[in-house]
């Protein structure tokens, strides 16, 4: 799951000479709500604050709440009830019907800001990883907010003694691997001294999406991803196209043949592609090399025809390639286009088929 991670990463460099952050944690929903479980929001101690955990409803009044958190450290659970109409929600105008349970911690620099650090050398590194945090315990070993954090070869945060029970264990999903098709489970352990209930949630690097193809309407797709917090890489083998000063500053732009891109670039740690070089001959080249790579999603511009003669033309007439890419949203300018593409990457990195919402359209 996304969770809007690399947001919440460079607020904690902005903050990171602060003594203490609180960090909110979306512990349970029911009903209808923005966010769920796993949704985190970062507060510093001047009540700035970075990530959503409701619609910008919310998050005003729990930086307000985070000073107790911050005077005494002590977690506390904060409950959000819409269900019920009270005055607060009445106030903001919610109406989402639901409910939502927060955990606030307060994360100490002297300890390294929690499992922050951690993370954010995981998500450089590109490593998924299990962050497993305890909601309630009958365990005086365990309280409310202690967690681990599993990232493999050596990013290991947290208490061992939790770490150690969960790969004991094989609690559900977690089996000495990460089961990254769940976006959160709870799970409860029983100790030598009570149980202890914990909220276990995959962290994923933010989606690599790789652009085979520099021209205008590719810079849309580029703003676009960016904008969803996504890594991305473009290539081209012209020069006059494949400038950084064209993309976004955080866009990776490499000047590339296109036989050279298995070379140069890590297939393997792309989640999904868009070739649209408006060139038969290059598409073909790039659509062969990511094929061999799996990826997630692989887009091509242009219509079923195009895609069908590419894919007889390098012997993988049965590989899944998403042509025309992009939703049916009646795209026709570049940046309703790259709107289509985005929206169906999403859908397809979400196991989702990108249908409306409201049945029927009613």
């Amino acid at each position: 799951m996304h969770l809007g991670l690399s947001a919440i990463l460079k607020f904690f460099c902005d903050h990171r000479r602060d003594d203490a952050l609180v960090l909110g944690t979306v512990i349970a929903t029911e009903g209808s709500t923005y966010r769920k479980p796993g949704a985190m929001l970062l507060i510093a101690p001047d009540s700035s604050h970075q990530g959503l955990i409701s619609g910008g409803c919310l998050e005003a009044d729990l930086a307000t709440q985070a000073s107790d958190v911050f005077a005494d450290g002590q977690p506390r659970k904060v409950v959000y009830d819409m269900s019920e109409g009270d005055d607060f929600a009445f106030g903001l105008g919610l109406g989402c019907d639901g409910i939502i349970h927060l955990l606030l911690q307060r994360i100490d620099r002297k300890d390294g800001f929690g499992f922050l650090e951690t993370l954010e050398r995981a998500l450089e590194a590109k490593k998924s990883g299990l962050l497993s945090l305890v909601t309630a315990s009958t365990d005086d070993d365990f309280r409310p907010g202690d967690f681990a954090l599993d990232c493999g070869n050596g990013l290991v945060e947290g208490k061992a003694e939790l770490l150690s029970s969960l790969l004991a264990s094989e609690v559900s999903g977690f089996s000495g691997g990460h089961d990254m098709s769940r976006r959160y489970w709870h799970d409860s352990l029983k100790t030598a001294e009570g149980e202890v209930d914990l909220l276990l949630v995959p962290i994923m690097p933010p989606p690599a999406l790789l652009i085979c193809g520099a021209g205008p309407d590719s810079v849309p797709v580029a703003r676009l991803a960016v904008e969803m917090g996504w890594d991305c890489t473009v290539v081209d083998h012209r020069p006059g196209f494949a400038r950084a000063d064209r993309f976004p500053a955080t866009c990776r732009v490499k000047v590339l043949q296109p036989a050279e891109l298995c070379r140069h670039i890590d297939l393997e740690s792309v989640d999904a592609a868009v070739l649209m070089t408006h060139h038969l001959g290059h598409d073909r080249s790039y659509l062969a090399q990511v094929i061999e790579a799996s990826l997630t999603y692989i887009g091509l511009l242009g219509p079923r025809a195009r895609r069908d003669r590419l894919l007889g033309e390098i012997g993988a007439v049965d590989a899944l390639v998403y042509g025309p890419a992009g939703l049916d949203i009646g795209a026709e300018l570049p940046e309703s286009i790259a709107l289509a593409i985005i929206s169906e990457i999403h859908a397809c990195l979400n196991g989702r088929d990108g249908r409306m919402l409201t049945p029927d359209g009613a």
